[in-house]
């Protein structure tokens, strides 16, 4: 079942189910929204005052007003669901657009059994991983957010810059234990949005159960009281937490719903916040989301939100949200390990994400005036918080440090001075490739002078798929944005990696504004390459005068596959590779014959299958049944059962590109598979079965025997032990 766009009139608006940016449809509705709630979006107020009857007499309870009354959250009346409330909607011609109320969810690796050492990503100085006495897995000496510099910077231990309380932060989430003797000084007011009258919100942001324990936690890594002879230190030690509860338990599972966050974004707005931290995100996007942070961007209110736990590109697999909503005042954070990577369960994304952070085995406050730390590790205690949840409070309180430094600071400076600040991590290491900018630095974050900040902000390919093909030239368009002070004498230089040449010279821009953009063109050539499934890692060198330098990265996938011809590469080789997204064109179709695709492996893996673009997706892997997990997809096609071998058998549009997303699952180390593409006849029964291993779908890679061997002999390990990376 999926949420369509109804045309309200013609040459009118559109009435949006939107599960994706631009009415892309959702699956598995029950655990994406809530059936029984509408948002619905009016042309103006006065439009949604006028229909306050009309919704009463079908019995539906106004939840929220927001936006002066232009956007109301409804709650509809027994024995109707949202499909079928759509429909009361979709002849009026006051609504412009009405959606689920969509489902958010915590980004936080709950506590397993590793043990846990003190605040290493404040000060890493080489200790041990309490899990395990393998040297190669304690924390890099350096590989911290340089918290010390950054709170004392004249080393004196006066800590004059850990946070004079002047700045207002909103915390939205879960709930939250007030009365922490590590938090309590730090907190100010506080509503539940999920218990409000109108305008008036109940005060009690308490816990309701034992699983309401996130947003103590994420309070805990941003503002916990520092240099006060308890517990630990948050990212900023004096601060005034405004703590919005926005957690019910629905079905015993806490959640957190979209209208009681968009109440929040108001609250927040309307209470002088000048930071929001938001430690959660889903795969749908939503437009009353879109626009109400749009409305704080408007404010120079930064959000700052967890870029997720899955483990995907969110260049490739967007459906993530608030992450991945293009607005400036959007901060997505990544999670950084002890080895100052990108931790394993982190979601990245060189274009998408902004920075990192640590992540991994934090300490920080519980309910009822608890902490979580390494101390009982393995005795029955909890070991650390994992997850971006626990990455993204970090930069929130470096952007209230910041605030607090440079009060008139607007959005565009904050975001640059958070990318521009970070380090590109540890030698031969990950976060630099993965993120924007890197792991923060809060120390140079804070003293760096004005300069310029060139980003990148999207990349396309000049050729008919946009995608690399084995031995094509092509054009690299590069599109650029500078967020700080004007770049005079811009240069940019590509470099590639081995296999691709770069054909176009350094390129010079005389003069980029602030906030200015500009587009920079490379010729490029790909050589044909022995590996037939290939992410390409790719820098932008800027330099400017007044000794400006910045290296941004990219990636492209070089996977092509052929109709008639068999494919074969391997999963998970390195940490960021569950996902694999190749791309064929079908250049004429075959009159009474299918297109199948026939993929194997030793263990479970799964297809989505697209029309024109990749799948958006957000997946939880390594479930125990995907009916527990998110599982989002927005794919024509999909082939998702507990199997070691799955086929998609469809009608081939000729002259059309499409895109094959192969899922490694269960999460096995170095899986190798194959996948066939071949032309089938459903007459001759011929496209209910995958051929053989060792022949059929058409051309064969000579190579493919010797790789099956040894796919059936390969010996799988699987390594879930977040807190070990």
């Amino acid at each position: 079942m999926s949420w369509q766009n109804l045309k309200i009139a013609a040459g009118l608006t559109l009435l949006a189910w939107t599960m994706g940016q631009g009415g892309i449809a959702g699956t598995q509705e029950a655990d994406n929204w809530l059936d029984d709630e509408l948002i619905v979006t009016y042309r103006s107020a006065a439009d949604g005052v006028r229909a306050k009857a009309a919704r009463a007499t079908m019995g539906m309870a106004t939840l929220h007003t927001l936006a002066n009354g232009q956007v109301q959250v409804l709650r509809l009346p027994l024995m109707m669901d949202a499909l079928r409330a759509r429909e009361r909607f979709a002849a009026d011609p006051d609504v412009v657009a009405v959606e689920p109320n969509f489902i958010r969810r915590r980004h936080a690796i709950l506590p397993s059994d590793p043990l846990f050492f003190q605040q290493w990503g404040l000060r890493s100085i080489g200790q041990g991983n309490f899990a395990t006495d393998d040297p190669a897995l304690a924390s890099v000496p350096g590989g911290d957010i340089s918290a010390l510099a950054a709170w004392d910077p004249a080393a004196d231990g006066s800590f004059a810059r850990a946070g004079r309380g002047e700045v207002v932060v909103a915390v939205i989430d879960d709930a939250f234990d007030v009365t922490h003797p590590d938090l309590a000084t730090n907190f100010i007011g506080g509503a539940d949005m999920t218990r409000c009258n109108g305008a008036d919100c109940a005060a009690d942001v308490a816990p309701e159960n034992a699983a309401m324990a996130h947003g103590t936690m994420v309070a805990g890594v941003l503002g916990a009281a520092g240099n006060n002879g308890i517990g630990g230190a948050g990212m900023i030690w004096r601060v005034k937490m405004l703590p919005l509860k926005v957690g019910r338990v629905r079905r015993d599972e806490v959640i957190l719903d979209n209208g009681s966050i968009l109440r929040a974004y108001e609250y927040a707005l309307e209470h002088g916040a000048q930071v929001i931290n938001a430690s959660y995100g889903g795969p749908n996007f939503s437009q009353a989301e879109f626009d109400a942070i749009t409305r704080l961007n408007a404010a120079g209110i930064a959000l700052v939100t967890s870029a997720g736990n899955f483990n995907s590109n969110l260049d490739e697999s967007v459906a993530a949200y608030p992450a991945n909503y293009d607005i400036a005042n959007v901060i997505a954070v990544a999670a950084t390990n002890r080895q100052d990577n990108i931790a394993s369960f982190s979601q990245f994304g060189p274009l998408s994400v902004d920075v990192a952070a640590p992540g991994l085995q934090m300490v920080t406050a519980l309910p009822d005036g608890q902490y979580i730390s390494g101390e009982r590790c393995g005795q029955g205690g909890l070991c650390g918080a994992n997850g971006t949840s626990f990455a993204a409070p970090l930069v929130t309180g470096l952007a209230a440090l910041l605030r607090e430094q440079y009060p008139a600071i607007p959005i565009n400076e904050l975001r640059a001075r958070l990318i521009e600040g970070a380090d590109r991590g540890a030698a031969g290491g990950d976060v630099g490739q993965l993120t924007q900018g890197g792991r923060i630095n809060a120390a140079r974050s804070l003293d760096m002078p004005p300069q310029p900040a060139v980003l990148l902000r999207a990349v396309a390919i000049s050729d008919d798929n946009g995608r690399l093909d084995f031995g094509e030239q092509t054009t690299l368009r590069l599109s650029l944005q500078n967020f700080w002070q004007h770049a005079h004498n811009l240069r940019a230089t590509l470099h590639a990696p081995a296999g691709v040449q770069v054909l176009t010279p350094t390129q010079t821009l005389p003069d980029l504004a602030s906030n200015a953009r500009a587009t920079l063109r490379f010729d490029i050539a790909v050589d044909h390459l022995a590996k037939p499934y290939q992410d390409l890692d790719f820098w932008l060198d800027l330099r400017a005068d007044g000794g400006y330098a910045a290296q941004r990265p990219f990636r492209q996938t070089l996977a092509p596959l052929t109709p008639g011809q068999r494919a074969q590469a391997v999963l998970s080789e390195g940490l960021h590779d569950d996902f694999h997204t190749w791309h064929f064109t079908v250049a004429e179709a075959r009159a009474g014959q299918k297109l199948q695709i026939c993929a194997r492996a030793e263990q479970d893996i799964d297809l989505l299958l697209n029309r024109g673009a990749p799948a958006q997706y957000d997946i939880e892997l390594g479930r125990t049944s995907k009916a527990q997990g998110t599982y989002f997809s927005n794919a024509d096609w999909r082939a998702t059962g507990d199997e070691t071998a799955e086929r998609l058998t469809f009608d081939a549009q000729a002259s059309t590109t499409y895109f094959l997303t192969v899922v490694n699952y269960t999460v096995a180390q170095a899986l190798p598979y194959v996948v066939d593409l071949r032309w089938v006849d459903p007459t001759q029964g011929n496209d209910t079965l995958c051929p053989a291993p060792s022949s059929g779908g058409g051309a064969t890679d000579p190579r493919a025997l010797c790789f099956l061997l040894l796919l059936a002999a390969f010996k799988f390990k699987k390594i879930i032990v977040e807190s070990m990376h």
